[in-house]
């Protein structure tokens, strides 16, 4: 059973960068075409082959459009990685910008208040929700305090006039929303309970504004992990009140090869006068990978 397992074709994730015009077209995303791949795409060479390439995030800064994902092998736990675009259409590669003893993903990129850039990125191995930020963007991130002193999956950020809301989920898949008066201030550690529908209750990116509304992705996992995305339109949203519904359930009614075991994860920024649209996927990864995998396990080398 045991070398069967080895011999399971595995999963491989990847992210596929769209481009749109307006981001209403999120909504028809189904019926485009990517324009730019990350992640692994060839052999299997060593054990550094980097099985997932998911969680993206799109941050503009300073005439680039950058993208950080979570990069992981078989063989280690999370890293934050990053990219970037310029005007030129030029991709460059940064590497590794965020790496902590413990496994870390969805690597929220975005700009405070006080001008600085924040990363809230899940660190839910840690047991807390840890904030970071750098001075040396898209470099040297560091731990700046806890906003939530205890595990909680995909945490989101939404500001308001009022404060900052924490949207995140525990270990028993329940959506809560915790508020804070700033990112400086205490959030509210019990949280107010959203949702258990398992359908919804995971956030799949951040919240992102389309024609004039509010839209939170979430990560559709009624049947199993990352089956697809549903996008949740925000009605009320307050210091003390936040309701939604839903809108899309499956943001890919008929999933593509490059994900066809799933999606989980979406990010859109603007960058010139287009929108930037990235997606996770998750597909089968080629057979001799698998076989290749096998050989690392069994052998080390």
């Amino acid at each position: 059973m045991k070398l069967m397992q080895l011999l399971d074709r595995r999963p491989l994730w990847t992210v596929a960068l769209y481009r749109l015009k307006s981001p209403g077209d999120v909504f028809e995303v189904a019926d485009k075409t990517p324009e730019h791949f990350f992640g692994e795409a060839g052999l299997r060479s060593s054990r550094d082959y980097k099985s997932t390439t998911a969680d993206p995030f799109l941050f503009t800064h300073s005439g680039r459009l950058y993208i950080f994902f979570e990069v992981k092998t078989d063989f280690g736990k999370g890293e934050i990685w990053a990219e970037s675009m310029g005007a030129d259409g030029i991709w460059v590669r940064h590497g590794i910008v965020l790496v902590e003893e413990f496994h870390i993903s969805y690597p929220n990129v975005f700009s405070g208040s006080d001008g600085r850039i924040y990363m809230l990125p899940e660190t839910a191995a840690s047991g807390k929700v840890w904030l970071y930020t750098t001075d040396e963007f898209p470099f040297n991130w560091r731990r700046v305090e806890v906003l939530i002193d205890k595990p909680l999956s995909d945490p989101s950020i939404i500001f308001t006039q009022d404060g900052v809301l924490l949207l995140g989920t525990t270990r028993q898949h329940e959506l809560k929303v915790h508020t804070a008066r700033g990112l400086d201030r205490q959030f509210n550690r019990t949280g107010q309970l959203i949702t258990k529908d398992r359908a919804i209750s995971r956030s799949g990116g951040a919240p992102f504004v389309a024609n004039g509304k509010l839209y939170r992705p979430a990560q559709n996992c009624r049947t199993s992990y990352g089956e697809n995305i549903s996008l949740m339109e925000v009605e009320i949203l307050a210091a003390n009140e936040y309701r939604e519904r839903l809108v899309v359930a499956d943001l890919y009614p008929q999933r593509p090869f490059w994900m066809e075991l799933g999606c989980h994860h979406m990010s859109i920024a603007k960058f010139g006068n287009d929108y930037f649209l990235a997606v996770d996927g998750r597909r089968r990864d080629k057979y001799v990978n698998t076989i290749l995998l096998a050989y690392f396990k069994l052998f080390g080398k």
